[in-house]
């Protein structure tokens, strides 16, 4: 959320910048997006284990994600409508079927809308879903592999993002464009994931207590001014950022929520980013408004989505699975 808010703030402001670039640093330090596919590798394989069969897993990642995404879909809907109704034209069509699918893309109509995307952050989303298919495919298969066989299957993963890293670059244009969307190249933060999971008997207790170690590393690594290749981040980023995330996280006590808003502050945050661009409020408020309305209104429709559809949907699946 902040990588976004601030990408915008620096432009569009001329207040707060140094507490902006300050916040795009820490940011961009430790990408959200590797982190996003990390955790969901972890917490994914535990789903399929909770789960009686693929029918079973498959059901509750659809009911997770879908309904969800398809409120959000109609409340982006309502606000395009109600700010820029006359910009509209059938390409707006073809925008609400991808968005059923959870493919996003934004309509020519709306390229020259707030920040030029629809909702920016969704292409993750279309990601996501492809990673929950392979898992559930091939899931039992990566339980039964030893330490050699699940080191040589994440170096594979390794290559792979390293060699997507140099087609985009070397190539560009419709290359680059399809490995935006298809999940290879963002596999091996997934299954760096799925692996801390399936071995976390022995894992966990080395990453908790290796964490400091490992940021450390960490941070000296990201700190040399020099070329490390990757995709979207570089390897290193790939490798260490998963593992510093999952051991980070067993440093802490047990800590439960009674709501999760994560799914609605994903969801939500560039709707209201674009309302705040549209009527730019980032150029004519002190730079603590419009980051406070953006971070206050994000969490309220997290929560209002939380609580009106991410709850009925757990009831869904129940009565589904009875």
């Amino acid at each position: 959320m902040m990588l976004h808010y601030t990408r915008y703030a620096l432009t569009l402001s001329t207040e707060g910048l140094e507490i902006m670039h300050f916040l795009r640093n820490v940011a961009a330090f430790f990408p959200g997006v590797v982190i996003l596919f990390s955790m969901s590798g972890y917490l994914i394989a535990a789903s399929f284990e909770r789960s009686k069969n693929r029918k079973e897993f498959f059901v509750k990642r659809v009911f997770r994600m879908y309904p969800e995404l398809w409120m959000c879909t109609v409340v982006n809907l309502g606000v395009i409508v109600l700010l820029v109704r006359k910009q509209l034209d059938k390409s707006i069509i073809v925008w609400l079927g991808t968005q059923i699918f959870g493919i996003a893309n934004t309509p020519s109509c709306l390229v020259k809308f707030a920040t030029g995307s629809v909702n920016g952050a969704l292409w993750t989303i279309f990601v996501e879903i492809q990673l929950y298919v392979v898992l559930g495919v091939i899931y039992p298969k990566l339980k039964k592999l030893v330490n050699k066989e699940w080191y040589i299957f994440l170096g594979v993963l390794v290559a792979i993002n390293i060699f997507a890293g140099y087609i985009a670059e070397k190539m560009g244009g419709l290359p680059a464009k399809l490995l935006e969307r298809v999940f290879l190249p963002y596999a091996i933060w997934f299954f760096i994931g799925v692996f801390c999971y399936v071995r976390r008997e022995d894992v966990l207790t080395k990453l908790s207590k290796f964490f400091f170690p490992l940021l450390v590393l960490y941070i000296f690594i990201r700190l040399i001014p020099f070329a490390i290749p990757g995709y979207y981040a570089d390897i290193v980023v790939g490798v260490l950022c998963p593992l510093i995330t999952i051991g980070g996280a067993y440093k802490l006590p047990a800590i439960r929520f009674r709501c999760d808003i994560t799914y609605g502050m994903f969801l939500y945050h560039w709707i209201v980013l674009n309302i705040i661009v549209h009527f730019k409020l980032m150029n004519y408020l002190p730079w603590i408004m419009p980051l406070l309305l953006y971070l206050g209104v994000t969490f309220l429709l997290a929560w209002l989505s939380w609580h009106f559809i991410g709850k009925k949907s757990k009831k869904v699946i129940t009565k589904i699975l009875e």
